[in-house]
């Protein structure tokens, strides 16, 4: 039995599009905003404060919805529980590291490589079949992402450490997409989303208790501008934003999905150079040719041979 939705139920509807390009837009707006944090606090408070404060608007919008926290089967927690350390937990830890060592163009290029690693995952879990044509984006995405580490100024040991975060934290993402699209037919996407914070914010909250910065003055931000990005980052970004990404899996299946992600690096990019004033090299736009090039052969249909 198939886990990908697109097989029974096509989906081409405009506001559905919009509405993922939306996501898109404000996660390349959010890169910045996490990396700026990054600067104001620890990188663990960062995390932990960012799904914390995203969990109780979540609540509040399941209860408000539902009346009640809706009940899982032991499996659907177990799968969602799996989601919410891939997603949140192991995904928020590597981003924020990543962008405390790289910069957010670099970040928002590599996380462009995420329809790329979506293709080759659900050929490797969901049987979906994987051609020549989907190997050689992969490896014009990996092209695309070595140009943007060799854009970085040289700075081989930090900012190429930076740099593979960001990557492991697309990855978890990616795996994390899958066990969505798993359990997305018997579920809404708002219970999807509640039970994969709650995971994620223990884990985060945890995290932060048992680090020693923690408890430094230092590590949290005393003005109030870095409030403000905070609660962007964690009501519109990471909350509303995941609600409507997990709806959208579950209507067009992660690979599908995954496509929209080519916008994230234009958004990223422009968002980068507009807040935070960072150079745009053209080792950047090669890397970014690279990664949306392989996106687009790697997401392209099948040809089916011609009658004869």
């Amino acid at each position: 039995m198939s886990n990908n939705p697109s097989d029974s139920t096509p989906v081409r509807t405009g506001p559905l599009y919009a509405q993922l390009m939306l996501v898109m837009a404000t996660w390349g707006v959010n890169l910045v905003a996490v990396k700026y944090l990054t600067s104001q606090m620890d990188i663990y408070v960062v995390a932990a404060v960012r799904i914390v404060i995203a969990f109780t608007a979540v609540t509040g919008f399941i209860l408000w919805r539902h009346g009640r926290i809706p009940r899982l089967t032991r499996a659907q927690f177990g799968w969602l529980a799996a989601a919410g350390i891939l997603v949140v937990y192991a995904h928020q830890i590597a981003l924020v590291g990543g962008l405390r060592m790289t910069s957010a163009a670099n970040a928002t290029l590599i996380m462009a490589t995420s329809p790329l690693w979506s293709v080759v995952l659900a050929a490797v879990f969901y049987r979906e079949r994987l051609t020549y044509a989907r190997i050689g984006a992969a490896a014009l995405g990996l092209g695309g992402v070595a140009l943007v580490v060799a854009g970085s100024g040289g700075q081989i040991a930090q900012a190429g450490a930076g740099d593979l975060l960001a990557l492991f934290a697309v990855i978890v993402f990616v795996f994390g997409g899958l066990v969505i699209q798993r359990v997305s037919r018997a579920l809404d996407p708002l219970t999807i989303l509640w039970y994969m914070y709650l995971v994620g914010a223990i884990a985060l909250t945890t995290h932060a208790v048992l680090s020693d910065d923690t408890y430094l003055a230092s590590s949290w931000a005393s003005g109030w501008w870095p409030w403000v990005v905070v609660v962007f980052s964690a009501v519109i970004a990471s909350g509303v934003c995941n609600l409507l990404w997990n709806a959208g899996i579950a209507r067009l299946g992660m690979s599908r999905a995954a496509m929209f992600v080519n916008w994230l690096p234009i958004f990223g990019l422009l968002a980068a150079a507009v807040f935070l004033g960072e150079r745009i090299t053209p080792l950047h736009l090669a890397g970014l040719a690279c990664v949306l090039s392989g996106t687009w052969l790697g997401l392209r249909p099948a040809q089916t041979p011609a009658a004869r």
